[in-house]
């Protein structure tokens, strides 16, 4: 009898174990892939580090005091992997330099305004390398996630940052805007033919700022395309001729409408809804998602 009851008791145990395992692998997997809305309301003293001398308006007559720039400290603090080439005591190539902002080993971040409502996008800092073979070789890009590859492609410039979210870097650089473009607004997955409008309403026609140190770039979005999961395969094929490619593939996205200088956002995105998943790529790898910047200066 006292048997029976021990054997009993431990069943008991090991289900509630089991149960509490299970209940917070579920709390694990709602809070990685589960519902989130985008967050478009952006800080004030964010906004701020935006804007142009011109366009502060003083508030008060009290000096400001000088504050750290945060693209300064994320470089500080995000050492890449020794086995990463040091930069180069050579000048800047001249096609490392887009609108002003260095693209050799430095540092940037991002706010862009979308074209629908009042809706902003903050990408925090990272960091920015230029193109060598041996990045994408060892493995270094596919493994320390906190920096973009910065490339050139018949006259325009290409960044290729990473999307999604990592358990060591926890949300890579382009995650923001990733779910700002795949969540609708109660946070669940878009379909496809949902995606294309939001792209078409708010993204085009956005203003993309990018501040390194005092320095403050402005572009619009001309074009933007989101690959689906079978076509990966294909452009992934063609970064030294994207815009052209992109122009006569996917004549509604507004490739046709770039001439150099312009300037490309490369990221991953996710299966939308409706879509099959394609078993040769991860959960954060199934599509790609193309910006087309031109600068508003035109130079």
């Amino acid at each position: 009898m006292n048997f029976i009851k021990q054997k009993g008791n431990l069943f008991l145990l090991l289900s509630t174990l089991f149960a509490v395992a299970g209940l917070v692998l579920l709390i694990l997997l709602v809070v990685r892939y589960g519902p989130r809305r985008a967050q478009t309301d952006i800080p004030e003293d964010t906004l701020e580090l935006f804007q142009q001398a011109e366009e502060i308006i003083p508030t008060h007559t009290t000096t400001p005091q000088p504050q750290p720039s945060p693209i300064s400290a994320n470089v500080e603090e995000q050492t890449l992997p020794t086995l990463e080439p040091t930069p180069s005591p050579t000048p800047t190539p001249e096609w490392m330099v887009y609108d002003e902002v260095d693209f050799r080993d430095q540092g940037i971040e991002v706010l862009i305004s979308m074209a629908c409502g009042e809706d902003q996008v903050y990408l925090t800092p990272f960091n920015v390398v230029p193109y060598r073979p041996e990045l994408i070789d060892s493995g270094i890009f596919y493994s320390t996630l906190d920096f973009s590859i910065a490339w050139e492609h018949l006259g325009y410039y290409g960044l290729w940052i990473h999307s999604g979210r990592s358990p060591e870097f926890g949300d890579l650089p382009a995650y923001p805007l990733q779910v700002y473009l795949e969540n609708d607004e109660r946070g669940y997955r878009r379909y496809p033919e949902d995606f294309i409008d939001h792209l078409n309403t708010c993204l085009k026609g956005a203003e993309l700022r990018i501040r390194q140190g005092d320095t403050l770039s402005i572009s619009e979005v001309v074009a933007a395309v989101r690959i689906p999961p079978s076509d990966v395969n294909e452009v992934s094929r063609r970064p030294m001729e994207l815009v052209p490619y992109l122009a006569e593939n996917y004549p509604e996205s507004g490739f046709d409408r770039m001439s150099p200088p312009g300037l490309l956002f490369y990221f991953c995105g996710r299966q939308l809804s409706g879509e099959t998943f394609d078993a040769d790529h991860d959960y954060w790898t199934q599509s790609r998602i193309i910006i087309g910047f031109t600068p508003v200066s035109g130079d």
